[in-house]
């Protein structure tokens, strides 16, 4: 009985454990710069209020500011090419605006989801304007969405550039509770259950568990009315089940006796 009673605690620890692994989400194949989908989730970046204007630069590599929009997309430097998703302004000169990141025909983002509960999740774009100068770098925007509680309704900044040999990186920072409104459905919840691989392991304990206890109690009752006994007799292990109760109470005492000073001792 008690390693039915281990199985237990097991079977609830691994339902009720987080995954901390991350989640593909694929783009919808209609808009795949404002949506993605996963077995567990469907994304929406159409529920948040855009074009986000004047995004800081907290590491202030220049006098520049940011502009983020992937629905709808927006003109960055007013030339007629509305396909900008990120756009970097040089507010201390008058050099315009460049794309950051803009949205191509048969363009795929990257979508990696890395946490349901709070929500926390990125998105690559790329195809930005080339940076100039001796190597010519495309522009992408990296941007996470986190859920946190620790912010207003949605802030977002520009945190830092990183770079590869192909590639200048700009990394920005959307948080928030509003963050939450892009999962579908009610509530900000897309998946209904855990969703995850340690649920599925803890329900099926679970089920293994309740099974085995039926069994335990059916063949014993049938066991022991095969040997002619009636009554709460026929119950496997009656004494014990009758203890139970007093055998909780011993052990919750034994457990709390260290917090409690004995004034005196009882004399024989």
């Amino acid at each position: 009985m008690t390693l039915l009673v281990c199985c237990l605690a097991v079977a609830i620890a691994l339902a009720t454990c987080p995954v901390g692994e991350a989640v593909d989400c694929t783009p919808d194949a209609g808009d795949p710069y404002c949506k993605c989908s996963g077995s567990d989730v469907t994304l929406d970046l159409s529920k948040l209020s855009f074009p986000m204007h004047q995004i800081p630069d907290t590491q202030q590599y220049g006098t520049y500011e940011y502009t983020f929009s992937p629905c709808p997309t927006v003109d960055c430097n007013d030339g007629g090419d509305s396909s900008g998703v990120a756009c970097q302004e040089n507010v201390g000169s008058s050099g315009g605006e460049v794309f950051v990141a803009r949205k191509v025909p048969d363009g795929q983002p990257a979508w990696s989801i890395a946490n349901l509960d709070p929500l926390e999740f990125t998105v690559t774009y790329c195809d930005g304007d080339l940076t100039g100068g001796v190597e010519d770098l495309e522009r992408c925007a990296i941007v996470t969405f986190k859920d946190d509680g620790s912010h207003g309704d949605l802030d977002a900044s520009m945190e830092k550039e990183t770079s590869t040999d192909t590639q200048l990186s700009y990394n920005f920072m959307l948080q928030g509770k509003d963050i939450s409104k892009v999962r579908a459905g009610a509530g900000g919840g897309g998946g209904g259950g855990s969703g995850t691989a340690a649920g599925v392991v803890g329900l099926v304990l679970i089920s293994v568990f309740i099974a085995a206890v039926l069994t335990y109690f059916i063949a014993g009752m049938a066991v022991n009315y095969n040997r002619g006994t009636r009554g709460c007799e026929m119950v496997p292990n009656a004494t014990f089940w009758q203890d139970l109760p007093l055998l909780i109470k011993d052990g919750f005492l034994f457990m709390i006796s260290p917090c409690y000073k004995r004034e005196s001792y009882q004399k024989f």
